[in-house]
């Protein structure tokens, strides 16, 4: 089980922001870290967890997970974190961290749901810790903090919850999270208001987003070579614009016969043609987001040779056409 280099800065400089030197604790772990790291960069979790583990002790700071907080910067979650902050609404960047989250940890998982009061975020790692309190409130910490740098500063989860038990004081989280924040739940979790949730970000970039989400496929691709759907959908983003993409140019970018695709697609239940289209209306909705791009451009970004070919499958996709879906958003935009 291994996790994402890169991702370790904000532990360095967490141990850093209490005046300590973070290069004795990696050494001893037979670790020597040069900044900056490789992209794509990967290191044992349990190496990791153990580093986190001591500095804790060494620190002695109930609230050592939480300061963490104070520590991530989106480049620290690699290609990701920079998707995720040029996410059209925080449920698109949550909907990003679902599909690659094992990006960041082999083992982690990130499930969403809608319920009542919200949409809720579930956080989990498929593998123990030496201080597991240290390690959940960490993650936590950072979520909150990436929603706040897509949704503004002041934005207040409706709920947070723990599996580990109450603190002695619980005043660091109440002053993090600035929500009720439950202790001994059966997950770990956060829960925007739907206000929150999808409202469209003043920092959205989806051209941005998706040539980073595109760096994140390859990166998980690379992760687990028998993933063949990702490896899939990474070489149909990279030959799209090229207008010439087909089950004979992905397989031979993957180094297999079109007939050796077709059948290892078919065992995940899937096909060359459904994922093409999937592919294709999910860089639409983020093409058609971003107003600095044409409609003209759209088109050849998504390998259609013609504006009629493009035009045709968005009112297949959305009911309506490409022209028609701008010009109501535009008159929207007015009205605001």
């Amino acid at each position: 089980m291994s996790v994402l280099a890169v991702s370790v800065g904000t532990l360095w400089r967490l141990i850093e922001s209490y005046d300590r030197d973070p290069a004795p604790y990696f050494l001893d772990e037979g670790l020597t870290l040069t900044w900056p790291v490789k992209p794509g960069t990967r290191l044992p979790y349990e190496t990791i967890d153990s580093i986190r583990a001591r500095a804790a002790a060494d620190v002695g700071d109930p609230a050592f997970g939480l300061r963490l907080a104070e520590c991530v910067h989106p480049s620290y979650l690699g290609a990701l974190g920079y998707a995720v902050l040029a996410s059209n609404t925080l449920r698109t960047a949550f909907d990003r961290i679902h599909r690659y989250v094992r990006v960041l940890n082999e083992q982690g998982h990130f499930e969403l749901d809608d319920l009542s009061d919200g949409l809720r975020a579930t956080l989990s790692v498929g593998q123990g810790s030496l201080n597991r309190t240290v390690r959940d409130d960490g993650q936590l910490a950072v979520l909150v903090t990436l929603c706040r740098m897509n949704g503004g500063v002041e934005l207040k989860p409706v709920a947070v919850t723990f599996q580990h038990e109450a603190p002695e004081d619980p005043t660091p989280y109440e002053a993090l999270f600035r929500c009720p924040v439950t202790f001994g739940a059966e997950h770990n979790s956060l829960t925007l208001s739907p206000t929150d949730a999808d409202r469209v970000l003043p920092s959205a970039n989806p051209v941005l987003a998706q040539m980073n989400e595109r760096i994140v496929v390859q990166r998980l691709a690379q992760l687990d070579r028998d993933n063949v759907l990702g490896r899939v959908r990474a070489a149909i983003m990279e030959q799209l614009p090229s207008g010439d993409v087909s089950d004979e140019s992905v397989a031979a970018a993957l180094h297999m016969t079109p007939r050796t695709l077709h059948r290892r697609l078919k065992e995940d239940g899937e096909s060359f043609r459904t994922l093409l289209k999937a592919v294709r209306q999910e860089l639409a909705e983020q093409y058609m987001a971003d107003n600095s791009l044409t409609l003209t451009e759209i088109t050849f970004l998504l390998g259609f040779s013609e504006m009629s070919s493009f035009s045709r499958a968005y009112k297949h996709w959305h009911g309506v056409s490409p022209s028609a879906a701008r010009q109501a958003e535009n008159s929207e935009s007015q009205q605001d």
